[in-house]
């Protein structure tokens, strides 16, 4: 019954051994894991923070834009309504072609 008793102990004991080292590397494996997540968790933040501050930039950038383009729009809108009043010269094509030509032909008989 003694030995009985021995073999039941270190088998009891090599079991309870088992499960403990199983626990311990669990226990281990879970925090690793729970480490490295928290460490994604924050380089995610910290990328969402740069992001957040070119999104500003970009806003930025785009209001002044916006005031540019409406002061050039306002600039053009003056400068058509001044080339709209501004009288036109009456065209003397047909003459300026006749007097040409015959310019032409008079250095030409010569």
């Amino acid at each position: 019954m003694k030995l009985i008793k021995k073999y039941w102990k270190l088998i009891i004991g090599a079991v309870a051994g088992v499960f403990a080292l199983l626990f311990i590397f669990s226990k281990k494996n879970t925090n690793e894991k729970l480490e490295s997540t928290k460490k994604k968790i924050d380089t995610n933040n910290n990328e969402i923070v740069k992001i957040d501050e070119k999104i500003k930039t970009i806003k930025q950038t785009k209001s002044k834009l916006k005031k540019t383009v409406k002061n050039q729009k306002a600039k053009i809108k003056t400068k058509k309504t001044k080339k709209a009043s501004v009288p036109k010269k009456e065209t003397t094509t047909n003459e300026s072609v006749k007097s040409a030509k015959s310019n032409i032909l008079k250095r030409t008989r010569k």
